[in-house]
């Protein structure tokens, strides 16, 4: 539900403002709710990584079937990291789709552009576990 939410968020706010008598600072606010979620998303990630509580560790645990050994948790403490640069770099681009005057990259990024930059940052994080991290493993052992 929450992935049909984001997907139609953008477009209904582009009609509206494009169709409906909205005055610019109401614009503004509308267009800017994307960015607030993900400046809150990110300071939440900050925030459990200062902590040590990995909100990436908090889901793997839920969904993993089997027990996280301590390397991988580690390591799921330091792709925190990675996570958080690209949550930033999210913010970034939704900072400057929101003040830019053409309103259709502001509804492409917003629909749908942010889980691109999350699905390449999600294979590369793959990528890098599979034949970096899981190797070395493979080879301490």
């Amino acid at each position: 539900m929450r992935i049909i939410l984001s997907l139609i968020y953008a477009p209904i706010v582009f009609f509206s403002l494009r169709y409906l008598d909205t005055p610019l600072e109401n614009a503004l606010v509308l267009k800017a709710f994307p960015l607030v979620l993900s400046i809150s998303i990110t300071a939440m990630m900050i925030l459990s990584y200062i902590k040590k509580e990995s909100m990436i560790l908090v889901f793997a645990r839920r969904f993993s079937k089997e027990e996280i050994d301590k390397e991988e948790i580690e390591y799921i403490h330091k792709s925190t990291l990675f996570w958080i640069i690209i949550c930033t770099v999210n913010i970034l681009f939704h900072t400057i789709i929101l003040f830019d005057t053409n309103s259709t990259i502001w509804i492409f990024y917003s629909t749908i552009g942010w889980y691109f930059l999350f699905g390449i940052a999600g294979i590369l994080q793959f990528l890098h576990k599979k034949f970096i991290f899981s190797k070395r493993l493979e080879i301490e052992d």
